[in-house]
């Protein structure tokens, strides 16, 4: 059908049904009861919208005229999440009238010129284009709707996210470069919440009453803080809701229910609906929002402690580089925050990365092309995104190998101390096992803050070995080629043997017995790096008596007494 006629027809239609629009759509005047709302509002990017269309025109649509914007191969129907009521104004017009009417031409074309017209009359994006309004409110509540200027009609939506994916996602118009919400729907903001929170509560507070539970840890104040909008529930009800329990209980049965209506971290988790430019913090608790400071504030709330002093989610704090016990402050990329790495977006137009607008919170974006988009190349201007990549994965692998020998390390001075009454031993395991919980609980594998991260491990590492050697950090000189006395000694089982070189070396270490016959090699020509290492020696089914422990590192040897006793 040629264009002009399918627009002669669009608009003929809807001109019959325009008398309709004027009792259909509310001409309330909302802020006499919702000042507040009013006020965040004005100082919105939604109370201000004509501008933002009237650049688009005067650019990308210049030399057109209006029905190809709207009705053309490819039109992109500014008025519908622009100002979808501007059908409207004018005694009501279609939606191609409305850009004759709100915006200049030049021999019915748009120009470079091109600006907007008849600004009192346009509405942004009104209280009327998310709410429908009945006639005879407040005796009836409005209900949450999109204006569709094209029907003229009210859409009704489920939720606030399919809401704002109308605008700021593919929902109405597939192939649209604005896709925020397909991106949160693929991050764990947007999906996977509810199953989480179900096995916790069918693990850990198996048993416990959902107040129990919403005073102890509160789950939905992070993992779905909107959830108490559902018929202004409480915390307590809103687990109760969207969770199995039984005789009043969670149990190992729990499991979600209401998955429909669970709103994950919805979009207005952080964004206040009606100023979603200032950066907010809905607190489930209150139901209000806070305004937050910076971004970081908002992402220290959940994966901080600023919310929850005992959470164990404390990527905020590691990104701080300070907390430890006996651990100097340090930040591996000084002024970097959250939102730099996990909210980067590209400014070449067409990719992921800019259509996403950050909210798939991925360092790597895969294109359409299957090429990688990195926010590391922001800073790294001479780095590959692939290069990028292999650097995270090696700190990963790092920290992966720190983090599991320093839970072995401690696991050994646990069992040395089991019934120990040494206090000042017992508080530096204490302080090991708090170094290395609080560098997992950062959760990215010492991505954040990997330089303080290690230093966390290694700490706990070093701690832990002077609990196993019985060797005081103080007396250790790392300038200093020594073999220590094992630790414990005499022993029965098996003992540690810890040495110190002061560079980096081969080191052999063999056990012989009191005759000089060679038992065991623990060490071959093994490449240790400076520093002060430990091993262990089983004694297997040997006799009880005295072995010695020679290390050997090219020409100078070191040699040590033990004393086995079977018990």
């Amino acid at each position: 059908m040629n264009k002009f006629l399918k627009s002669f027809l669009f608009s003929f239609v809807l001109i019959i049904i325009m008398p309709e629009l004027n009792f259909a759509q509310s001409t309330l005047d909302c802020s006499a009861c919702h000042s507040e709302e009013n006020t965040f509002w004005l100082l919105s990017s939604h109370a201000n919208t004509q501008n933002d269309v009237a650049e688009e025109l005067a650019g990308e649509w210049a030399g057109l005229p209006p029905d190809s914007v709207i009705l053309g191969q490819d039109a992109e129907d500014c008025i519908a999440c622009h100002g979808a009521s501007a059908i409207a104004a004018n005694s009501g017009m279609t939606e191609v009238q409305a850009m004759e009417y709100f915006f200049s031409l030049t021999d019915g074309l748009y120009t470079s010129s091109t600006q907007a017209l008849n600004t009192d009359e346009w509405p942004h994006n009104a209280c009327v284009t998310c709410h429908n309004v009945p006639a005879d409110h407040p005796t009836s509540m409005p209900t949450l709707s999109i204006f569709n200027s094209p029907t003229a009609q009210y859409n009704s939506i489920t939720n606030s996210s399919m809401l704002c994916g109308q605008c700021h996602g593919t929902l109405r118009y597939a192939d649209t470069d604005h896709r925020r919400m397909n991106a949160w729907k693929m991050s764990l903001h947007g999906h996977g919440g509810q199953n989480d929170v179900a096995d916790e509560l069918a693990g850990e507070f198996a048993g416990s009453t959902p107040a129990e539970v919403a005073a102890e840890e509160n789950c939905i104040a992070c993992h779905a803080p909107t959830a108490v909008m559902n018929n202004t529930l409480t915390e307590a009800q809103a687990l109760d809701n969207f969770f199995t329990t039984t005789n009043g209980t969670f149990s190992s049965a729990t499991e979600p229910q209401d998955t429909i209506n669970f709103p994950q971290v919805a979009c207005i988790a952080c964004h206040n609906p009606h100023h979603p430019e200032e950066i907010s913090y809905f607190n489930s608790s209150t139901k209000e929002y806070e305004i937050m400071s910076s971004s970081q504030e908002l992402c220290g709330q959940c994966h901080g402690d600023l919310r929850f002093p005992d959470t164990d989610h404390l990527s905020y704090n590691i990104e701080e580089g300070t907390g430890g016990m006996g651990v100097s402050d340090q930040v591996t990329m000084a002024g970097v925050k959250c939102v730099d790495c996990h909210m980067n977006t590209s400014e070449e137009e067409g990719t992921n990365a800019s259509m996403f607008g950050g909210h798939s919170w991925e360092v790597f974006v895969t294109e359409e092309d299957g090429s990688i988009t990195s926010s590391c190349t922001e800073c790294h201007s001479t780095m590959t995104a692939t290069a990028a990549m292999d650097s995270v994965d090696a700190w990963k692998v790092e920290f992966e190998n720190l983090d599991l020998a320093a839970n072995q390390k401690i696991g050994i001075a646990d069992s040395i101390l089991e019934n120990s009454t040494d206090s000042a031993q017992i508080l530096k395991l204490e302080k090991a096992k708090y170094n290395v919980g609080f560098a997992e609980s950062d959760e990215s594998g010492g991505v954040h803050n990997h330089l303080y991260t290690k230093a966390l491990l290694q700490d706990a590492i070093d701690k832990a070995n002077q609990i196993i050697t019985g060797i005081n950090d103080l007396t250790i000189n790392e300038n200093i080629f020594e073999l220590h006395q094992n630790y414990p000694n005499p022993f029965s089982i098996s003992t540690n043997i810890s040495y110190t070189i002061p560079k980096a070396a081969n080191i052999s270490v063999d056990i012989y017995n009191m005759k000089g016959q060679h038992i065991e090699t623990l060490l071959k020509d093994k490449y240790e790096n400076k520093g002060t290492h430990t091993i262990t020696f089983n004694s297997a089914n040997l006799p009880s008596g005295i072995y010695f422990c020679s290390l050997v590192t090219g020409k100078t040897e070191r040699i040590m007494k033990m004393i086995l006793l079977r018990k």
